[in-house]
Formats: C-alpha cells, sequence, structure tokens
C-alpha cells in the first residue's frame, strides 16, 4: 500500500514537473519557491488522504494522518476533523467523539464534528456529555441546524428515558425540514411506546410461579416457555405422587422423582424471574437501537 502511495504520488508529481522528497515516511511535495508544508503541500497531502478514506483504506489513512504537522489552526482543524472521522468510520466512537470536539468553531465543519460527537457520545452511553456537547453547539434559530439539534436532543431524553425532557424538545419538532421530518414522526412513536410500555417485575414474575409453575413466564411475555415450564413440574410431580400412592414415602422412586419436581419447581421460579428481567432488557436494547438508528439518519442526510 506505501508502495502505491508513493507511486501515485510521483505521477502527480511528474506531470505537473514537481520533485518529492520523503520526510519520515510520508510525500512531501518540494516546489520551487514554495517550501514543503505549506498549504499547497498540505492540500496535496489532505487529498490523497480523502481519497483513501473514499476507499475505505483507513489504516493508511491514519497513518498519514499522524505524520501530518499543521502549520496554523484552521490546518489543525482539518487535521482533527479528519482523523475524527477515520475513527467514526471504524466505529472507534470514543476516539471520533474526542478528535470531533477538538474542532474549533471558525471551522467549515464545526456544526457537523459536533453533532457526530455528540452522536458518537450518545452511542457509547455517554448521554450527559452527548446533550451537554449539543446545547453548548450554536445552531441559530429556526433553520435546519436548530431542528437538529432538537431531533438529537430528543432522541438523547428518550435513551435515558426522561420522557419529560423529551416532551419539552419534541415540542420544537416543525415538520418543515425534509432531513428531519420522517424521523420527528419516528421519536413520536419511540416516545408513544415507552410511555404504554410496562415493565415486568422479576418479583413479581417470580411469585407467579412460586404459586403456579409457569404462570411467572407467561407474565413476563414468555406464554410458551410459562406452558413447557407448568408441563414438566406437573408431570414430574404426577409421577411423584404416583410413587408416592404405590411404594409409599420411603421408596427411591418416590425420593427420586420428588427429588426431581422439586428442583424442576425451584428452577422455574429463578426461570421466571430471569424472563422478567431478559424481557425488559431486550425492550430496552431494542428501543435504544431504534431511537439511535433515528438520531443518525438525519446526520447523516444534512452532512
Amino acid at each position: 500500500m506505501l508502495l502505491f502511495m508513493l507511486t501515485v504520488h510521483a505521477g502527480y508529481a511528474a506531470e505537473h514537473g514537481k520533485s518529492i522528497n520523503l520526510q519520515g515516511g510520508v510525500v512531501s511535495p518540494v516546489v520551487s519557491g514554495q517550501p514543503a508544508g505549506d498549504d499547497f503541500s498540505w492540500s496535496r497531502e489532505v487529498r490523497f488522504i480523502r481519497y483513501l478514506i473514499g476507499r475505505d483504506d483507513y489504516r493508511e489513512s491514519l497513518f498519514l494522518l499522524e505524520k501530518l504537522e499543521p502549520e496554523n489552526s484552521r490546518q489543525l482543524d482539518s487535521l482533527h476533523y479528519l482523523k475524527g472521522w477515520v475513527h467514526y468510520q471504524q466505529k472507534e466512537l470514543d476516539r471520533s467523539a474526542e478528535y470531533f470536539l477538538r474542532v474549533s468553531n471558525d471551522s467549515p465543519v464545526y456544526r457537523k464534528s459536533r453533532f457526530f460527537a455528540a452522536y458518537n457520545l450518545a452511542h457509547k452511553g455517554d448521554t450527559p456529555k452527548a446533550r451537554g456537547v449539543l446545547e453548548r453547539t450554536d445552531t441559530g434559530q429556526g433553520d435546519l441546524y436548530h431542528a437538529l439539534q432538537r431531533l438529537q436532543l430528543g432522541g438523547i431524553a428518550l435513551l435515558k428515558r426522561d420522557l419529560e425532557q423529551y416532551r419539552l424538545q419534541a415540542a420544537d419538532f416543525s415538520g418543515n425540514y425534509h432531513v428531519t421530518a420522517t424521523q420527528e414522526q419516528q421519536m413520536v412513536h419511540h416516545y408513544i411506546r415507552l410511555k404504554e410500555r410496562r415493565a415486568s417485575s422479576p418479583f413479581v414474575a417470580g411469585m407467579l410461579s412460586a404459586a403456579v409453575p409457569g404462570l411467572g413466564k407467561i407474565y413476563a411475555g414468555k406464554p410458551a416457555e410459562g406452558v413447557a415450564g407448568f408441563l414438566y413440574v406437573a408431570a414430574l410431580g404426577l409421577t411423584a405422587f404416583d410413587f408416592y400412592r404405590g411404594s409409599g414415602p420411603d421408596s427411591v422412586l418416590f425420593v427420586l422423582s420428588a427429588s426431581a419436581a422439586g428442583a424442576f419447581y425451584v428452577g422455574n421460579i429463578v426461570g421466571s424471574v430471569t424472563a422478567s428481567r431478559r424481557v425488559n432488557q431486550e425492550f430496552n436494547h431494542e428501543m435504544d437501537q431504534r431511537i439511535l438508528f433515528d438520531m443518525h439518519i438525519p446526520l447523516r442526510n444534512a452532512f
């Protein structure tokens, strides 16, 4: 890959009557009367790195980005943004957010960097910091960026299950921008599902299965598992009772069957508690993924 990069640079330099030299593994053009490292050299390097990013060659992109030495704040912002974008593409969201947040508010990609930094933080579960980033981002009033900010803050509120905070953000949903209109509607659906959802109680599930084996699993939303649990415990209990009537309480068969029935009975109670927790976790995970998806789509469309 490095040989390929050198060949591309060399070909470009030859076509334009320029020479190249190597500095720490980075190809740097040398133009007569124009020192290496100036804006011309920088822009060539950045264009090549963007080309590599477009080819999904993130490893080589980061290698070259680490070798760049910015000479002014504009170049430094560009470097931070590109590093943030490469880490974002690699799903290294913590590192991505770190670099995006270093982009200054004078940069043309300031807003994009802040929005993606906040999304990355929200995706990693750091919703308080994500909210803080968005609230400190200057988006103007009554424009697309303001609508995008409200949508992102609404999504973060739903991720936190803060329904009151969501309602405050949703009050600004206008539906005036095609970039955000569909996802604003989706956020409303997510809000309704979360509001109407009544999470099952693991304690109640356990108590129900103690009273009637399998009933706790039915309560937790696993009816098939509940019916199966009831049949297992009932069958073992009837078998033990049969041995008790035929052979008496001292019978080995009775002791074994009664022990098996007791074990399944206790296991059914524990399983009901676990099922309740699992169903709650599955629901929350599904909702989080849906919310994050509807936060992400407008960002990719807007930028």
